[in-house]
């Protein structure tokens, strides 16, 4: 379904999705550099859930926005996407966790705020590649 056969109400809706999603990525980035600056008081651990609570926010606003397409085959794919983002994020967190939690300080520490950052990533390459392999039957 193209940009100008969606109906106007599913375009504000849209429109909706993307900017509470965009602000809530904000939200975290925010949030999470103040957190760091903060300390580990109330403030900062006010700040450190906040930023936990906006990347939820966010995911909120991505499935309603999914939920929402009425083209199946590109629901599919975006969810496919997504799978395939969230697996190789949480291989890679738990790798590199493991890896060091038995270093003893030998390799670098990836902080937790970088995950969803790599969840991001991953899901918008998975869905390049995707879309990329499989065309609308529309098309």
């Amino acid at each position: 379904m193209s940009e100008c056969t969606i109906r106007p109400a599913d375009r504000l809706f849209r429109r909706r999705c993307q900017a509470v999603a965009s602000a809530c990525l904000v939200l975290y980035i925010a949030c999470s550099q103040l957190s760091l600056h903060a300390g580990t008081g109330p403030l900062g651990l006010t700040l450190a859930g906040l930023a936990g609570a906006s990347i939820f926010g966010e995911f909120v606003a991505v499935t309603f926005l999914v939920v929402r397409i009425r083209d199946e085959f590109q629901r599919v794919l975006l969810t496919q996407s997504f799978l395939w983002a969230s697996v190789l994020t949480m291989a890679f967190a738990t790798i590199w966790g493991m890896i060091e939690l038995h270093s003893h300080d030998t390799v670098p520490h990836i902080p937790i705020l970088v995950v969803p950052f790599i969840l991001i990533i991953l899901t918008a390459a998975a869905k390049l590649i995707i879309f990329r392999q499989h065309k609308s039957p529309a098309e």
